[in-house]
Parts: C-alpha cells; structure tokens; sequence
C-alpha cells in the first residue's frame, strides 16, 4: 500500500500563502480531485506531492506499508503530466519514449507499440520532432508516457489541455487500461477531467484552511 501523509502543510511564494494547514493522507486505489480557483494553488500541491517543490510548512511523506520512502528514491513511484512540463522538441516520440523507458518501468511489455496505438501515431508520427506537434499532439505524448508508466503514484494537471474530443477519448482510454488500483489525483477545474474521481479536496483561496 502506497501512501502520502501531509501534516499541517503550506506553500507560499513571497509571503504569500497558497495553502495552509493542509492534512491528509492519500492511499493506493484512491482517485483524488484537487479543486479550487485560479491561484488556489492545485498544481503546486500536485508538485509539492511529487517532491518536485518542498513545502514551506509542514512536511510530506511518502510510505510503502509502514516504511518511509527515501526522497532520493521517489522517482520511480511518481509519474506527472502537466501542461508546463517540457518535452526535448529536438527529439522524436520513438526516441522520447525510449529515453522515458530508462527512466520508468513500464505497464506493458510491448510499451512503445501499446504507446502509439495509444496516442494514435502512425510509424511516421513517430519519427517526426516534437517541434512539428501541435500542442495537443504534445500533451497526448504527456499523458501517456505518465500514465503508462509503472508507479503506484500518478499527478495529472489539468489532463485535457489542449485537447480535441478525440484526444479527451484518449485520456478514458488510458484511464480504462492503466489508471486502476494506483493512487489518481487530478488538479483541475472542469468537471469532465475529475469525473472519474470519487474523492475530492477543495482549496478555496489563499490562506484556505483545508
């Protein structure tokens, strides 16, 4: 059992506070939504949780069962798809993918064909750079290559980014196929992103008590 505990947690930049006071405990097999407006601060908890940015209060760990995860090994627990992520637009997706499959185990064993199915690139899509994608052709390589991957932990911002109906399709699919009995949490505003959530915390504005 994967989990993350949050105790009295905050995060502020320049004095001022995103959150504060923030407990909770997030578990393998849960499907989080982290709601809030503008500003409330949900992609940087979704940082925050992957170890990404340390909090300014409070702290954050991460167990398997009852024994602690070592910060310098959460790598390969956690997967993250934002959109200000950046993908190397010098390489092609064959070869992204490929680099992402050092780094990360995978959920299948045929990865880099099961991926383009996925995305729905043909062999030449493949080799193109990423610096011909649209931006939607982008965030489709994000989300795969995160929710592909073999942690018991995946953040996803703001998933539909950039995407038409068919790339939204995509996001259900790979739901259906590699989003089960991990731990899911979702940062967003639309509620068509977090409907497969059933679980939800809310950050209401600066200085929210949570």
């Amino acid at each position: 059992m994967f989990s993350i505990i949050l105790k009295d947690c905050g995060k502020s930049f320049n004095r001022n506070w995103l959150f504060r006071n923030l407990n909770a405990t997030f578990q393998s097999g849960e499907k989080w939504a982290v709601l809030g407006p503008n500003g409330s601060g949900k992609s940087t908890l979704g940082l925050l949780m992957c170890a990404q940015l340390k909090p300014t209060e409070g702290t954050v760990d991460y167990k398997i069962g009852q024994e602690s995860i070592p910060l310098k090994n959460l790598h390969s627990f956690v997967s993250l798809s934002s959109p200000a992520m950046e993908l190397n637009e010098d390489m092609n997706t064959e070869e992204i993918f490929a680099l992402h499959h050092k780094l990360k185990t995978m959920q299948t064993t045929h990865g880099a064909e099961v991926f383009a199915s996925m995305t729905g690139f043909n062999q030449k899509t493949m080799r193109k750079p990423l610096a011909t994608f649209s931006s939607g052709m982008k965030q489709r390589v994000k989300l795969a290559l995160a929710t592909m991957s073999a942690t018991p932990l995946l953040i996803l911002d703001e998933p539909f980014t950039n995407l038409d109906k068919a790339g939204e399709q995509l996001f259900y699919d790979l739901m259906d196929r590699f989003g089960q009995n991990r731990l899911l949490v979702i940062a967003s505003n639309r509620e068509e992103e977090y409907a497969i959530c059933n679980q939800q915390l809310n950050l209401s504005g600066p200085n929210a008590n949570t």
